[in-house]
This record gives structure tokens, C-alpha cells and sequence, in this order.
């Protein structure tokens, strides 16, 4: 067994094969600056980015929408 992702990113060297369980798998990815980071404008601007337009990115890779 494998993440969607994974099989989207092999193309036509794998098949996918659904069953109704994998719905009820969810995976969470947090994303947090440090807070005694020493570059705490950059980690924001990271974070800026992948909950905003690096969203469609991630949806192209086969990722679902952040949790709210």
C-alpha cells in the first residue's frame, strides 16, 4: 500500500486500486515556525506559501486541502 501521491508520481508504471477503508485514513503535516527562530520573517513567508498559492501545487502532487 501506498499514498496517492505515490502512485500519481509513477505515471503509468503503477495501478491504482481504491477500496472504500482508505477514506477513513487521514494524514496531518503540520506546519509551525520555531518560535526562537532566528529567520522568524522567513519561516512565515514559507508558511505563507504553502497554505496559499503553494496549495494548488500540492493539489497537482495528489494532496487534499489543510485540515481547519
Amino acid at each position: 500500500m501506498v499514498y496517492v501521491t505515490d502512485v500519481e508520481a509513477a505515471g503509468d508504471k503503477v495501478e491504482a486500486v481504491t477500496f472504500p477503508e482508505a477514506d477513513e485514513v487521514v494524514n496531518h503535516y503540520p506546519i509551525v515556525a520555531v518560535k526562537d527562530s532566528s529567520h522568524a520573517d522567513l519561516a512565515q513567508q514559507w508558511i505563507d506559501l504553502v497554505l496559499g498559492d503553494g496549495q494548488k501545487v500540492l493539489a497537482d502532487a495528489g494532496f487534499g486541502p489543510p485540515a481547519s
